[in-house]
């Protein structure tokens, strides 16, 4: 039982809430600075705490999902192993334990601030109207997931006192919507005609609508992140950051090659730990970034 609630915990999910350190990279000269490191590690620190706190949370929601979709879960050839779809875990543990994560995530933000409690409510009450039923409404559903990435951002921001440019959050944003269409998109192709059972609003995500709204996704993403180079204050005036830029291009064209020949494209932490290309392009997109908000 014990093994069958870490498991549904997502521990593997967790990677997407290193977002909330992004902010910080990013505000390189407004909070912190190569030349004094102490702020940097002071920071770190914060960010660390509302880490594990959004990790609490998030987990939280997943129990909060499986409980809704326990019976559709039921009919999904992968799904159905899920820990309370299976009966592994009892109802009962599982509503149980949700509401204790919840409740210790609300308290480490609040520990943190009151803003970032605030942040926390919002993310968690997002997440119980998309259970409760917002998940059904095609094109609000992915606008709820996304809008969970685009507060990670805010919370890490807040919680470093910085105010990095709007375009960062735009980049979020968009980057989102781009990840969580095409998990909708890959859901609708390997779903073998299933997919009504598994998801309601899956037969509005495949070709031709999924393919258009990726393209738009993946073409704000782009346009979003370019524009941030160059006209972000805190970034090096000599636009030394479009050098990133080729490494953005190639992950989203890597990630669109996996959405429609992967068998694992239904799950995209998974696609960012095990694809050697696409985990090689983000390593060099950090690398470079790296190198060029300390060298400049």
């Amino acid at each position: 039982m014990l093994s069958g609630l870490l498991r549904a915990l997502r521990p593997r999910q967790w990677v997407k809430n290193l977002l909330v350190f992004l902010p910080l990279l990013f505000a390189v000269g407004l909070v912190w600075s190569p030349d004094e490191l102490g702020a940097l590690w002071g920071h770190a620190g914060r960010l660390a705490a509302l880490l594990g706190a959004f990790c609490a949370a998030a987990s939280a929601v997943y129990l909060l999902n499986d409980l809704a979709d326990r019976e559709a879960d039921r009919t999904h050839p992968v799904k159905r192993r899920r820990p309370v779809a299976s009966g592994q875990v009892s109802v009962g543990l599982a509503a149980g334990a949700g509401i204790v994560l919840a409740a210790g995530a609300l308290a480490i933000m609040y520990l943190l601030g009151w803003a970032l409690l605030a942040v926390g409510v919002i993310y968690l009450s997002i997440n119980a109207g998309y259970s409760a039923g917002l998940k059904r409404m095609a094109l609000v559903d992915v606008l709820l997931v996304a809008s969970g990435y685009v507060l990670r951002a805010v919370a890490g921001a807040v919680a470093v006192g910085a105010a990095p440019s709007p375009w960062l959050y735009a980049v979020t944003a968009a980057g989102a919507l781009f990840i969580v269409i095409g998990r909708r998109y890959a859901e609708a192709r390997l779903s073998d005609g299933d997919g009504l059972e598994q998801r309601a609003t899956l037969r509005h995500y495949g070709p031709p609508l999924g393919g258009q709204l990726l393209t738009l996704a993946a073409t704000a993403a782009l346009v979003c992140y370019t524009l941030y180079t160059v006209e972000a204050d805190n970034l090096p005036d000599n636009d030394a950051m479009l050098l990133t830029a080729p490494m953005v291009i190639f992950g989203l064209f890597r990630y669109l090659y996996l959405l429609n020949h992967s068998k694992d494209a239904e799950s995209p932490e998974l696609l960012m730990m095990r694809d050697v290309p696409l985990v090689a392009s983000i390593v060099v997109w950090l690398v470079v970034v790296g190198a060029v908000l300390l060298l400049n």
